[in-house]
């Protein structure tokens, strides 16, 4: 087989009538009108992964790729945006957002983003954190405060003393029954009350348990009463029908269906549908089934290394809120109730959020609505939020929030307005008064690839904005700033002061991510602005080229001012030589224009013999050549003298 050139027999290829070379391979071209050199701009490479099914606007080969948000339904927690195992509904998550609605699960309108309410302290100014609520039938709104009660009645505040509610002692829990409630009080060492109000008058029905801790708990559910008590020996659990005339005797340490450690307690007790479940900070929870006229314990389900503070339950899904026994961490799982063996479980654990600050976030109060499940997490001093589990979605995001510090221990609606106690706090209720700013930051958008890429436009859409509202589009290319909100390295693309549709602007970062924050504005709290989508847009870098260029590989050599001759074989060593240079790091050098670029030749095509009307026929192959174009050029030169093989005697005759 005949030798093929390079920069080792040739000194000045130009002369001789080559076009390029391929790292030491010499070329030529064979561009022709139907066959034409391109070197141009390289795509943003978004990968296999990318399905464009999901959300057709982020993945778009017209001028660049487009990464866009139009709904975030499917909750925050979400880093980066384009994972090589992602998962359907990554398309409508996010990173984190405070202050803003990003479910719109209540509203029959289009979905939109739009700022959240704020809440109202009510000034109760608790003087303990033997805070609990409830609400009654008639919707009356009870919570207690050492031996106080606080009565909201859907318009005012009024205040119970103790001696006038029957308490005695500091309460310990209060659960609704029709239009009155029960609750429990002790002082923790000697003395315990069980207290009934009947929407008229209070009556102690019991003072039952009175050692160590006396009553800890009440709850009514399945129209049982729970009653939790603790007497240095044990902590226990009852259950009677307040149907029933009272008894005296009733509470007795034999006539419980659960004991534990005295150093827990029961934090929790709902309907979980096919049994009762009870929550314990012994990192377990009990189910109780009836069985003819009384519950039994059948079964229970061990978090391990965990304490349950609180339990919800909702459209057959179980919720635990919990906290690491070795520190403050506060988790929030979903599980599903199971029958096995004639025991009812609790299986299938997924950790839906875990709440790591410096403070002890665990969730200690639920509360299911029609579509979602809230759950009140102290998350820093003087930060108190309502966290949302959307039910359709799955997804989680920040809800409401308060000025509060302390633990949540209980929500209630009112009127559709929340009410919210946070111990050792306040009462707070939710108003009709928008917020004045909430943000939404997005995953950081990469597009499957390291490289840096060049962000070249932003672009928002809203949907109302009205007389003072606004919105801002800020950007950061630093991953870091995820954890960082409110740094100065956000930039601002857009501000958007009023109209509605689309607004585009254009940025000019290279950087591997970008990380966008929608800010949302009222500065007057009636109005709200409303966002429809945000997208930004991605090239690659100018650098970053991609070459084809069709390549002579016949037998037959033209040379300038000299006639063709024909080497046998000299086509196939030449596209030998390409091939075997394919999928590697290569250096392409054109001549004229002067171009070099650095990369990896991606593809040789199937020799192809061109038959034209006027002249010879050609043999040609195109390789396609992916890299960075380099700035400095060098001469092609070579220090060699030509030899006597096949192309010494083809170029010169010998």
């Amino acid at each position: 087989m005949p030798r093929v050139a390079d920069t080792t027999t040739i000194r000045n290829p130009k002369r001789y009538g080559y076009d390029l070379k391929v790292d030491n391979l010499l070329l030529r071209t064979a561009v022709s009108p139907d066959r034409q050199m391109t070197i141009q701009s390289s795509d943003v490479q978004a990968g296999q992964a990318v399905n464009v099914k999901q959300n057709p606007e982020d993945f778009t080969s017209n001028l660049g790729r487009i990464y866009s948000r139009n709904n975030f339904s499917a909750g925050q927690g979400l880093d980066t945006a384009h994972r090589a195992d992602g998962k359907p509904d990554d398309v409508n998550r996010f990173w984190d957002s405070k202050g803003v609605d990003v479910f719109h699960g209540d509203d029959e309108t289009s979905y939109n983003l739009h700022l959240l309410y704020t809440t109202l302290v009510q000034n109760k100014s608790f003087s303990s954190t033997n805070n609990f609520i409830t609400q009654t039938t008639n919707g009356h709104i009870y919570v207690t405060d050492t031996t106080n009660i606080h009565k909201y009645d859907g318009t005012s505040w009024s205040t119970i003393a103790a001696g006038t509610s029957g308490a005695t002692y500091n309460f310990t829990g209060i659960a609704a029954f029709g239009n009155g409630f029960y609750a429990t009080t002790a002082n923790g060492t000697s003395n315990s009350q069980l207290i009934k109000y009947d929407g008229n008058s209070y009556s102690t029905l019991t003072t039952a348990q009175s050692s160590s801790g006396g009553l800890t708990g009440v709850w009514y559910v399945k129209n049982r009463l729970w009653i939790t008590g603790n007497d240095g020996t044990a902590e226990y659990i009852w259950e009677k029908s307040p149907f029933d005339a009272w008894n005296t005797g009733w509470l007795a340490d034999g006539d419980s269906i659960v004991e534990v450690e005295p150093t827990h307690s029961f934090t929790g007790i709902v309907d979980g549908g096919a049994a009762v479940l009870a929550s314990s900070t012994d990192g377990t929870v009990y189910s109780f089934k009836l069985s003819s006229t009384v519950f039994v314990n059948q079964g229970q389900t061990k978090i391990p290394f965990e304490e349950v503070h609180s339990i919800a339950a909702a459209e057959g899904i179980i919720f635990i809120g919990t906290k690491e026994i070795s520190r403050n961490v506060g988790r929030l799982y979903r599980l599903e109730l199971v029958t096995a063996d004639n025991l009812y479980v609790l299986a299938n654990r997924q950790l839906i959020k875990e709440w790591v600050t410096a403070v002890d976030t665990t969730p200690k109060a639920m509360f299911v609505s029609r579509d979602s499940v809230y759950i009140g997490v102290k998350e820093d001093t003087n930060k108190v939020n309502l966290w949302r589990y959307y039910l359709p979605t799955g997804g989680i995001a920040r809800d409401l929030q308060t000025v509060g510090n302390g633990f949540v221990t209980g929500i209630v609606q009112n009127n559709g307005k929340f009410v919210i106690c946070v111990a050792g706090s306040d009462v707070y209720i939710e108003t009709s008064t928008y917020e004045s700013e909430g943000y939404l930051i997005l995953s950081a958008a990469d597009f499957f690839t390291a490289e840096s890429k060049q962000f070249v436009g932003a672009e928002m859409s809203t949907i109302d904005l009205s007389s003072n509202t606004s919105v801002d589009l800020k950007y950061t290319t630093k991953f870091e700033d995820l954890d960082n909100p409110e740094t100065a390295t956000f930039t601002t693309a857009i501000t958007q002061t009023s109209g509605t549709g689309d607004v585009e602007k254009q940025i000019a970062e290279v950087s591997r991510y970008i990380i966008g924050k929608i800010i949302l504005k009222s500065s007057d709290g009636v109005n709200t602005p409303k966002v429809k989508s945000v997208q930004f847009r991605a090239l690659a870098r100018p650098e970053l080229v991609v070459a084809q260029i069709p390549v002579n590989i016949s037998d037959r050599v033209e040379r300038p001012g000299r006639t063709p001759i024909t080497v046998n074989g000299l086509g196939d060593a030449l596209y030998s030589a390409l091939r075997d240079k394919e999928g590697d790091s290569v250096t392409l050098e054109l001549f004229q224009p002067k171009e070099i670029i650095r990369g990896v030749i991606e593809q040789i095509t199937y020799p192809v013999i061109s038959n034209n009307n006027i002249g010879s026929d050609t043999t040609f192959a195109i390789i396609t050549v992916r890299g960075t174009r380099q700035s400095t050029l060098t001469d092609v030169t070579s220090i060699h003298v030509p030899g006597i093989a096949a192309f010494g005697i083809m170029r010169y005759g010998a």
